[in-house]
């Protein structure tokens, strides 16, 4: 024990090292080897700047996670038929059940079942499913093809949750609850979370819902995306994380109670930390709960032992606590934002003590902001530029106003009354304060979007040396190294004289993204979209929004935020129906669509969307040429009324002497008419992407005759049912040597174009 003491004390204000250490050592083993060097170093920093035996110990600490995590790996593999318990992360919607089940002796897994019927439907969906276990024949989803880097990565989120992979259940049959302790406490909380769940359903307004549940429970599931998206622009979405403001006002509240009660106050130790398990559970288990909870239990064991840590101690104690239990918290984008922002604020306290409030909330919130901004950019690829200003209004009226109201709320829903007091005036209140928010969302250079970071090599590395010079007490020296580097990786794309045509894998669909030389233009062509077909109203889902989870992403990770011109081929949904989603995210300068297709219901959102954004809508009935620089754009219509594909708009690209036809999904007739009005502008192309997704319907003989591209591209889904790219088109091209690339083979295509030649590449990951 005198030993064990002896290093805490030792290690007494340096146990950040450690923390950083484990860090590292996960992200070796999860990301790169280069983390070792990384950690090396950590290590040759401790041993000149503190001492041998610390640089031992961050050493030690490096290397046992390094082990640690790839002892946890999941690796197994296991058989069709099993039995599992499935977890407190499930979820239905419509027809379809999902869940995290552990496998008995094996494994954690996602597993998703499809509800056979509406009555199956009921039934799962008002089963407290916590702690149940099913039996399962299980098959092996396929391995989904990535469109690139930067939309949601499945396989990294089941990496983050511990999971071995993702399976489709044949059938899913359930038994009765499992009997060991640990699960029928956790179905025990689950069952209080369901209650007050729908305790609040049935009696708070629905405009209140989302908020009370969020703010209480960690719950998001009532919530609309238009709300999330609008505080994520805000640079609010932290304030509806469970986190230390809510643990300190409830166990603060608790300590009050206690108190007044006259209860002694190592009993009121004692049910405080009896209740931050009870809490950290019900409230979901998100990261920042688990760090909130950890810190005011460990700090409150020290306070009743009389023992004195620093808070960075503290912080590093908990980080190396949550991290030897589950490793896998390390890729968790709400774990990394929790700990650096407490650790940033930790070490900036000297510079709020002596500050007003309002100061001091304007320090806070830029601290915290330029502290977590690597992990910010990575994850979600910009950066809310008012939150420096809306912190300051939305964190007091937060936490005096919104979240002591929620837990009000909560606490009459559960009662056994139907009555909220002063609910009619609340409502109003937070109304208005809804649209004050809706009004900053919609002033101009509201979020800052720079080109993409792809490593988290380079964001740990930042992270250090900001931390360096914060524990240095080089703060002074922090912002201008944060300034010079972000001015200078925003600016960098103008300086690129490169052109990059990309082919953005929307699945069966189409969307072309093209950035002329220096940045100087942005042409959108189609936003992708899916079919529908249709279903029961038992059976609806939310729809998977392509446009916003795949093309959008793909362009801000260039650092793109106007789209200065978006094309329209046609009204098909598979080109289409992600546009008005992209009208929202970017700023559109301008969108030129076909004669009539305006009046079609399919564009009835695009329509709503770009009114309310001010955007213009042009349909066109004569050839359009554009000339920027060099480089020269032409969009070329088919005579006459709207024929469907027939009319789609034919966008022709000059640029370093390469022409460019995407025909979007011209078929026989359109090409004829093209050809015979614009023959000569179409003929010896280098490059054209095969219209209607290679259809047998389009790219006719004739077609290539006058195209003669030196090279072609198909934009069409893996393993889709319309046998796309078509034989007879393969084998013509095969016939007149014209090579074929297509995004259905490897994800997203780039074609980079130079005064030196073309370059191609596709989405290492899956590329063949």
């Amino acid at each position: 024990m005198h030993t064990r003491r002896k290093w805490m004390l030792y290690l007494q204000n340096n146990w950040i090292y450690c923390a950083f250490a484990a860090v590292i050592g996960c992200f070796a083993i999860f990301s790169s080897i280069w983390f070792v060097l990384l950690g090396v170093g950590l290590a040759i920093f401790c041993f000149f700047r503190i001492s041998k035996r610390a640089a031992i110990v961050v050493s030690g600490t490096l290397f046992l996670f390094m082990w640690m995590v790839s002892e946890r790996l999941p690796v197994e593999t296991i058989e069709s038929q099993q039995l599992g318990t499935v977890t407190s992360l499930y979820k239905q919607q419509g027809d379809r059940f999902a869940a995290f089940i552990k496998v008995q002796d094996g494994p954690l897994i996602y597993v998703s079942y499809t509800l056979p019927d509406e009555e199956t439907a009921r039934v799962f969906k008002e089963t407290n499913w916590t702690g149940i276990v099913v039996a399962l024949e299980l098959e092996r989803q396929p391995e989904r093809l990535q469109s690139h880097p930067f939309e949601f990565q499945f396989d990294d989120y089941l990496l983050s949750k511990g999971a071995q992979g993702a399976y489709k259940a044949l059938t899913l049959q359930p038994y009765s609850p499992t009997t060991t302790l640990t699960w029928q406490m956790k179905r025990k909380v689950s069952s209080i979370r369901l209650f007050i769940q729908q305790s609040v359903v049935t009696k708070v307004p629905v405009e209140l819902q989302d908020e009370v549940l969020a703010l209480t429970i960690g719950d998001r599931s009532l919530g609309d995306q238009d709300t999330n998206r609008l505080y994520q622009r805000l640079g609010l979405s932290h304030l509806f994380a469970i986190s230390g403001l809510h643990i300190a006002l409830l166990t603060g509240a608790l300590y009050g109670v206690l108190l007044a009660a006259g209860v002694r106050l190592r009993m009121i130790y004692i049910l405080i930390l009896s209740f931050l398990p009870f809490y950290m559970v019900l409230a979901g288990g998100a990261p920042s709960v688990i760090r909130a909870c950890f810190m005011v239990f460990i700090g409150t064991v020290l306070l009743m032992k009389k023992i004195k840590v620093t808070s960075p101690d503290l912080i590093s104690w908990v980080l190396l606590i949550t991290l030897a239990y589950f490793p896998f918290f390390a890729l968790q984008p709400g774990y990394q934002l929790s700990f650096i922002a407490v650790f940033s604020l930790i070490y900036s306290t000297k510079l709020m003590a002596s500050s007003s409030y309002l100061l001091s909330t304007f320090f806070t919130t830029v601290i915290c902001q330029l502290a977590v901004l690597p992990i910010v950019l990575y994850h979600f690829q910009q950066l809310s530029l008012i939150s420096f200003v809306i912190n300051i209004l939305a964190i007091p009226l937060f936490t005096f106003l919104i979240l002591p109201v929620s837990f009000f709320y909560v606490l009459c829903a559960i009662l056994p009354i139907n009555f909220l007091p002063f609910v009619d005036s609340y409502t109003r209140i937070r109304s208005t304060i809804q649209l004050v928010f809706q009004w900053f969302s919609e002033l101009p250079f509201v979020t800052w979007t720079p080109p993409a970071l792809e490593s988290y090599f380079l964001i740990t590395l930042g992270v250090c040396i900001m931390t360096f010079l914060l524990w240095e007490r080089r703060g002074v020296l922090a912002l201008p190294f944060i300034l010079v580097v972000s001015i200078g990786w925003h600016v960098l794309p103008y300086f690129n004289d490169q052109a990059k045509l990309s082919f953005v894998y929307v699945g069966q669909g189409d969307s072309t993204f093209i950035q002329l030389p220096n940045r100087d233009f942005t042409l959108l062509i189609d936003a992708g979209g899916r079919v529908s077909f249709e279903k029961e109203p038992w059976q609806e889902r939310d729809s998977y929004e392509i446009g916003r989870s795949i093309v959008s992403p793909y362009i801000r990770s260039f650092g793109v935020s106007t789209i200065d011109l978006f094309i329209l081929t046609h009204a098909d949904a598979d080109h289409t129906e992600g546009a008005e989603e992209l009208v929202e995210d970017f700023h559109v300068r301008q969108i030129l669509v076909p004669v009539g297709v305006l009046e079609l219901p399919e564009l009835e959102q695009l329509r709503q969307s770009a009114e309310a954004k001010k955007v213009p809508i042009y349909e066109i009935e004569e050839a359009v040429s554009i000339q920027i620089g060099d480089s020269r754009i032409y969009v070329l219509p088919v005579e006459g009324p709207y024929k469907g594909n027939d009319s789609s708009l034919v966008t022709v690209v000059e640029v370093f002497h390469q022409k460019i036809v995407l025909p979007g999904d011209l078929e026989k007739d359109g090409e004829q008419w093209m050809v015979s009005r614009y023959g000569e502008l179409l003929m010896n192309a280098d490059l054209l992407k095969l219209g209607h997704h290679g259809s047998k319907t389009s790219t006719t003989p004739a077609w290539l005759d006058v195209i003669n591209p030196k090279y072609t591209v198909a934009s069409a889904g893996k393993d889709n049912r319309y046998g796309h790219p078509h034989e007879e088109v393969l084998k013509e091209l095969v016939a007149r040597q014209i090579p074929i690339r297509g995004t259905y083979e490897g994800g997203t295509i780039e074609v980079i174009i130079s005064r030196k030649g073309v370059e191609w590449k596709t989405n290492k990951k899956d590329a063949k």
